[in-house]
């Protein structure tokens, strides 16, 4: 197993990187030896692009098999460390360096692979930059497509992104409070979406009278922990289950 560092001192082993700026990381090796390698790229890796201003994290360890003569790609799960990164594919190289504020994340993500991407984009943000809601969607802009990439307000999916990734702040960070905690559109629009409106008044401390007893979700239900959680995975996967009518 080669490390990144071994593999950049072989001269028979060829490493290209490419990012998008936002959600992806690619490397591709081209082994001109006469045996196989493997390369390891390891969870909280940071790449940059070649001036430096677009910065992507790994979130989770990746390993990549290239036999003899041959070139293999991996995609590499990432995030942005900044609100400012720009989305466009070009190259980008390995840093030596870390970020010590996304340690309890990274540490979180490695037995929860089911976590939404955008759920963890929000957090990283949240946790590196203390970004607002308000900033959050105009990092969205450029990723919308069709009629949303003109659009002033958020839409019900993103509205439950934000939630989700409050959530996930109040489990690594309980002792912080983030601009998000406290942006009043986001509880605005959340206690009135109803697909996060549960999720909400529990993290807000609103204790709302029902008629028939029931109980909002407990604080474990904001992500995917178990199957029929009602997170935004068990939704989708119960959508795409859902037999076609006639």
């Amino acid at each position: 197993m080669l490390s990144l560092a071994e593999l950049a001192g072989r001269a028979e082993l060829k490493a290209m990187w490419s990012g998008n700026g936002r959600d992806q990381l690619s490397l591709a090796v081209t082994n001109a030896s006469g045996a196989g390698v493997t390369v390891a790229v390891p969870s909280g890796l940071i790449a940059a692009n070649t001036t430096g201003d677009n910065r992507l994290i790994v979130l989770r360890a990746a390993q990549l098999a290239v036999g003899p003569g041959a070139t293999a790609t991996v995609a590499l799960p990432v995030v942005a460390l900044a609100p400012k990164n720009t989305l466009a594919v070009q190259p980008y190289r390995t840093t030596p360096d870390a970020e010590p504020r996304l340690a309890e994340l990274l540490k979180y993500l490695t037995d929860q692979p089911d976590v939404p991407r955008a759920t963890t984009q929000l957090v990283t943000l949240a946790l590196v930059d203390d970004v607002t809601f308000a900033q959050w969607q105009r990092f969205l802009a450029p990723q919308r497509t069709g009629e949303s990439s003109g659009q002033t307000h958020p839409t019900p999916v993103e509205v439950t992104q934000a939630i989700d990734a409050f959530g996930l702040l109040r489990r690594l960070a309980p002792e912080k409070t983030f601009a998000l905690a406290t942006d009043a559109e986001l509880k605005f629009r959340a206690l009135r979406n109803p697909w996060c409106r549960a999720k909400a008044t529990q993290l807000y401390g609103i204790a709302l009278p029902t008629s028939d007893g029931a109980v909002p979700p407990d604080l474990g239900q904001l992500l995917h922990l178990k199957p029929g959680d009602n997170c935004p995975v068990c939704r989708q996967r119960s959508e795409m289950q859902t037999p076609a009518g006639p």
